[in-house]
């Protein structure tokens, strides 16, 4: 049996693609401001991570970002993620916000806010991210205790991303039971990455590599509901070279956000 490493610490610097700061409306977390979530980052040794509000996912998305620019404000290694509703939401003020608050990525959400992800609803909301180079975050499904549940769709997701090739879009809390259309749609969408918080099956990181090679896969925790440091101890168990190690802890995610030259 392989020894476990208890002092276990990153060899490659280490970035949090999918995190949360703040309280959710629903039910109680370990963790819920930035001071909390910068305490888990010293601990698992990862630099910086991308956030976003529970409260602007379930239930208020202009209140909620405004909450979090202001709580990751004056901290450089929180980098604000903003949740957009195109249902609802006005186009104008939510990219004006995020630009004031320093947002370089923004989470959609259509099975929680019940919208169809197509260009008759969200068309112009991913043509202002293209333009600015922003990139979108789809997680699979979202949690709440009003929400009776619903996955995305894939045939969306091909449609409307192939059309828009210049956008760069993420995968989101991919889970076992959606790689079976997951990697085929990684295969058929180059502009597409995955982050790896919910994605545990047996040789998952290698099938992901064959799917979409190193530089579209991001380390994800999925903090606070699972702590950050044991996908990356798995990531440094995978029999990866260096330079795709880098890229998948932190440089992938760091070059998406425009944090990164290389």
């Amino acid at each position: 049996m392989r020894r476990v490493e208890l002092d276990f610490r990153p060899a490659v610097p280490a970035a949090d693609a999918n995190a949360a700061v703040g309280r959710r409306h629903d039910r109680r977390v370990a963790v819920d401001d930035a001071a909390g979530v910068v305490a888990e980052m010293d601990r698992a040794g990862v630099s910086q991570a991308l956030v976003y509000a529970p409260h602007a996912a379930a239930y208020d998305s202009r209140e909620g970002n405004a909450w979090l620019a202001d709580a990751v404000r004056g901290e450089p290694r929180l980098v604000p993620q903003f949740v957009c509703n195109p249902a609802f939401d006005d186009l104008d003020d939510t990219a004006a916000h995020a630009a004031g608050a320093g947002a370089r990525a923004v989470r959609m959400l259509p099975m929680l806010h019940n919208y169809p992800f197509r260009p008759w609803v969200v068309g112009a909301w991913l043509a202002w991210l293209a333009a600015e180079g922003l990139p979108l975050w789809l997680p699979m499904d979202y949690a709440a205790n009003w929400h009776t549940g619903g996955e995305l769709d894939p045939h969306e997701v091909f449609e409307t991303v192939r059309e828009l090739p210049e956008l760069a879009v993420v995968l989101s809390e991919v889970h076992y039971r959606q790689a079976s259309w997951a990697l085929p749609l990684l295969r058929s969408l180059p502009n597409l990455s995955i982050e790896l918080s919910r994605f545990v099956i047996v040789d998952g990181v290698q099938r992901l590599l064959d799917a979409a090679g190193p530089r579209r896969i991001l380390f994800g925790s999925r903090f606070p509901d699972s702590p950050m440091a044991p996908q990356l101890y798995h990531l440094h168990r995978c029999g990866l070279s260096e330079d795709d190690l880098r890229a998948i802890c932190a440089g992938n995610l760091l070059r998406l956000l425009g944090m990164d030259a290389s």
